[in-house]
C-alpha cells in the first residue's frame, strides 16, 4: 500500500513538471510533499514593485507570483501559499488563513490586477519623466547652442572693432606721415627761398 502511495505521488510529480521524492529528503529542487516544502529553481531575486495602498511588493516580470512583506516571500502555485525567508526558498507551505492579514485580505486575481495596473501606472509616469528629462535636454542643448552663438558674434564684434580701430590707427598713422612730409617739404621750399632772396641781394 506504501508503494501504491509513494507510486502514485511519483506521477503526480510528474505530471505537475516537477518530481516527487520522500518528505525526508534533501533539499534538491524537488517538490515535497504537500504541507511539507518546495524548491524551486529561481536564480536570481525576482524584481518587485510596491503597492501602496495594499501595502507589499509583487513580483514583475517573474514566472511566479511572489509577495514580498516584512522581510518573507510568499508564492502562490497551484492554488497553495508557501513562504520562505529567502528567494532561493525552500519554501514552506502555509495554510491562506496565516498568510499576513494585508496579503490575505486579497484573493490572487486581484493581487495580479493591483499589480499590473501599479506597473502601468509607473511605467506611464517613467514615461512622463523621461519626456521632461529629454525636454530639459533639448533646452539645455539648445541654450548652449544660443550662448555658444552669442560667444561668437561677440568674439566676431571684438575682431571687427579690432580691426575697425587697426584700420583707423593705420590711416592715422598714414595721415601723419603725409603731414611729416608736407611739413619736410614746405620747409625745404622755404629754405630754397631763403636762399634764393640770398642769393638776389648779394648780386645787388
Amino acid at each position: 500500500m506504501k508503494k501504491s502511495i509513494f507510486f502514485a505521488a511519483g506521477v503526480a510529480g510528474m505530471l505537475l513538471g516537477t518530481a516527487a521524492v520522500d518528505a525526508h529528503a534533501a533539499d534538491n529542487g524537488k517538490l515535497y510533499a504537500r504541507n511539507e516544502r518546495i524548491t524551486i529553481g529561481i536564480e536570481s531575486r525576482p524584481n518587485f514593485i510596491m503597492l501602496p495602498k495594499q501595502g507589499f511588493s509583487v513580483a514583475i516580470e517573474s514566472p511566479y507570483d511572489i509577495v514580498f512583506y516584512d522581510n518573507r516571500y510568499y508564492i502562490n502555485r497551484d492554488g497553495s501559499w508557501y513562504q520562505s525567508k529567502n528567494y532561493r526558498g525552500p519554501w514552506e507551505f502555509i495554510r491562506e488563513k496565516h498568510l499576513p492579514s494585508k496579503v490575505r485580505k486579497y484573493r490572487l486575481e486581484e493581487i495580479r490586477q493591483f499589480r499590473d495596473n501599479e506597473y502601468n501606472r509607473s511605467a506611464h509616469g517613467n514615461r512622463i519623466e523621461q519626456q521632461r528629462n529629454d525636454e530639459n535636454s533639448r533646452r539645455t542643448l539648445e541654450q548652449q547652442r544660443s550662448d555658444e552663438n552669442s560667444r561668437r558674434t561677440l568674439e566676431q564684434q571684438r575682431s571687427d572693432e579690432n580691426s575697425r580701430r587697426t584700420l583707423e590707427q593705420q590711416r592715422s598713422d598714414e595721415n601723419n606721415r603725409r603731414t611729416l612730409e608736407q611739413q619736410r617739404s614746405d620747409e625745404n621750399n622755404r629754405r630754397i627761398l631763403e636762399q634764393q632772396r640770398s642769393d638776389e641781394t648779394n648780386k645787388r
